[in-house]
């Protein structure tokens, strides 16, 4: 119990779960200490060890991100039973992760469904904290689980938002399709480190607008 393990779940695992995947890492301060974080990814429909689309690791170097060692991973009920935190980029995914463990329901989210929910000060306002700022394992890990618990509670008690507007769509294969959905990733996974950090410091946070194209020319307006 001292792992907390976070899965991004997308269609292929190709793109847009392995972006969350990295730059969650990339978003974690070396100096809090995050031992008891295990972040990784598969997709719905996806085949085990391909690399990476080209161009997402390409953007994923150009932040700052590694996409060193990535091969997609089929999603499998036994992978969800032993998360305690699944973020989907579609609701279609969310259904496929609940269809396969029906128990993951409570800990099963879209992504830019749980930053919301955890950006809601009444969410973390009951969490314990650790007992330092870099507080064990054990006890960062049992607060991610508390703040997972909190959101799944308070899910049905926000106000009421198209479900929709909370997947983040496939990019399109184009450069400006790429970058827009990395953008979108990379601000809700920093919200959501810092949520599951909690009262430690906080991460350093590298505005969106810093992802460059790939063709290195600079941030785009």
């Amino acid at each position: 119990m001292t792992t907390f393990r976070l899965r991004y779940v997308c269609t292929a695992n190709l793109c847009r779960s392995p972006l969350a995947e990295r730059i969650t890492e990339l978003r974690m301060p070396p100096a809090a200490g995050w031992s008891w974080l295990a972040v990784t990814s598969a997709g719905t429909h996806g085949q085990d060890g391909l690399p990476m689309h080209l161009p997402a690791a390409e953007l994923l170097t150009g932040i700052g991100a590694d996409p060193a060692g990535f091969t997609s991973r089929r999603l499998t009920a036994a992978m969800v039973a032993g998360d305690d935190l699944v973020l989907t980029a579609e609701l279609a995914h969310r259904d496929a992760v609940i269809a396969l463990c029906p128990a993951a329901s409570r800990r099963t989210f879209l992504v830019r469904e749980f930053a919301r929910l955890v950006r809601h000060p009444p969410v973390t306002a009951g969490l314990h904290a650790p007992q330092a700022a870099d507080g064990s394992a054990a006890e960062q890990a049992a607060r991610a689980r508390e703040l997972v618990a909190a959101a799944a509670r308070f899910r049905g008690r926000m106000p009421w938002q198209e479900p929709a507007l909370d997947e983040i769509a496939d990019p399109d294969g184009t450069e400006a399709m790429l970058i827009a959905c990395a953008k979108d990733i990379d601000r809700v996974v920093t919200q959501i480190v810092t949520a599951l950090l909690g009262p430690a410091p906080q991460p350093a946070t590298v505005p969106v607008q810093t992802i460059i194209p790939i063709d290195g020319k600079g941030p785009r307006p």
